[in-house]
């Protein structure tokens, strides 16, 4: 993605509309955007990786760490015109992009009082937990297993749909987890074990049309879960249960990150599981949300 950037900066020096202030702020804010991608990424983005979801947790991300509201937008302005600029050259990345890019101006938009936690609290778990526990349908028990799974091991949503079938021992309990930061190990569940269970006994057959489809985690279609899927349906059962915050991928990776901090994990596990390939960036992460429960806890 980094050559789209430059081929877009280098497009508008031609532009006498442009001086050279504004570029270089749009320099700046596609700059901060590749840099958060690579860091939840683990590794450097391509432009399938520029989607609304990636690019709403960016704001998202930007907000929490305080951006002021002229700022945000101003990083919007930027990654609109960037992606205008996409659009007339990779038409079929841009149709797909187009279904997903509401969720851009919802993560502007909603500037609420209430700033957006970096990690759900016990309650807000249970209640999520609840509603899906009262629902019998196969996608109910998939979406179960989905949210279990990412709160006890803080997978990526990447390294979560390339999961197959054979990827879980549902005997033992244990999942095979190859991460994009070369860690390559057996994993034995706990919490989320049953809930995996379930979904392997009650859930996937029901939405299997394709016998022959390996993916651990389908779509009502039969076929391997997307992103944006996981990001929908994560967003409809926190909805449900009534969240006064929307439900991420992001912000279910730092609940599971700060649960397993507080079960006394060592850092070198955080950092395997959360496929960070510099420690650093493990540190940094369990020290913002650290310093966010000891707020909530003043509060």
């Amino acid at each position: 993605m980094k050559g789209q950037v430059s081929a877009f900066l280098a497009s508008l020096e031609s532009q006498p509309a442009y001086s050279k202030s504004t570029r270089l702020a749009y320099d700046n804010d596609l700059r901060c955007l590749v840099a958060f991608l690579e860091t939840e990424l683990g590794r450097t983005p391509s432009l399938e990786d520029l989607t609304a979801e990636n690019i709403a947790n960016f704001l998202h991300s930007e907000r929490e760490a305080g951006r002021r509201a002229s700022t945000l937008l101003r990083r919007r302005a930027s990654i609109r015109r960037f992606i205008n600029f996409l659009s007339s050259r990779c038409p079929e990345w841009a149709a797909e992009f187009k279904k997903h890019e509401h969720l851009i101006d919802e993560a502007i938009t909603v500037f609420s009082p209430v700033q957006i936690p970096n990690y759900l609290d016990d309650e807000q778990i249970q209640a999520l937990q609840a509603v899906l526990e009262a629902s019998s349908r196969p996608r109910a028990r998939r979406d179960h297993a989905i949210l279990a799974l990412l709160l006890e091991t803080g997978l990526s949503v990447g390294s979560l749909i390339t999961l197959n079938l054979e990827d879980v021992d549902a005997e033992q309990g244990s999942i095979h987890l190859c991460l994009d930061n070369g860690a390559d190990f057996w994993l034995q569940l706990t919490e989320a074990a049953e809930p995996l269970r379930r979904y392997l006994k009650e859930g996937r057959p029901e939405l299997n049309y394709h016998l022959d489809e390996p993916a651990l985690f389908i779509s009502q279609t039969g076929a391997r879960m997307s992103r944006q899927g996981v990001w929908q349906v994560l967003r409809q059962w926190g909805n449900r249960a009534g969240l006064k915050v929307t439900l991420s991928p992001r912000l279910i990776r730092h609940t599971a990150a700060h649960r397993l901090a507080r079960s006394g994990r060592p850092v070198t596990d955080l950092q395997a599981l959360l496929g960070h390939r510099n420690p650093l960036s493990t540190q940094a992460l369990l020290r913002r949300l650290s310093a966010r429960g000891e707020r909530n806890h003043k509060e």
